[in-house]
């Protein structure tokens, strides 16, 4: 089991390039903070904007993820404090600290896209897969 970052569930469900690897992992077994609903919805809306996505399938992957189909979804509450502690330290933002501090308490390694982001895990002692 890995911790997905937006990030990575972006390249998978949009089909970004280096999609097939995040595919892998997910069929191994993910969970992602349920943060990650809107911005994975986010960065759905910039491609569906920019005529790189049709609306229907950006709809449709925003609601079988927020139904939990494809990841786990686990709540981002008991990660908050320690979240905003870790983004002011590391001047990243919350949303990003968010994902290594759950990955850390959760002791699962973090899947992601975001290189900064995985500068910042490891850190802090947090393995990770950047894809």
């Amino acid at each position: 089991m890995r911790l997905a970052d937006s990030s990575a569930l972006v390249k998978y469900f949009a089909k970004e390039e280096g999609w097939e690897a995040v595919r892998n992992y997910i069929l191994g077994g993910v969970a992602t903070l349920d943060l990650a609903i809107k911005e994975v919805g986010n960065a759905l809306w910039k491609k569906v904007l920019r005529r790189e996505m049709r609306l229907a399938d950006a709809i449709e992957i925003i609601t079988d993820l927020a139904k939990g189909y494809a990841v786990k979804l686990l709540g981002q509450e008991k990660f908050l404090e320690e979240g905003l502690r870790l983004a002011v330290e590391q001047r990243i933002t919350l949303y990003d600290a968010l994902f290594i501090v759950a990955a850390k308490k959760l002791g699962l390694p973090l899947l992601t896209a975001d290189r900064l982001q995985a500068e910042v895990a490891r850190r802090v002692g947090v393995e990770v897969v950047v894809v």
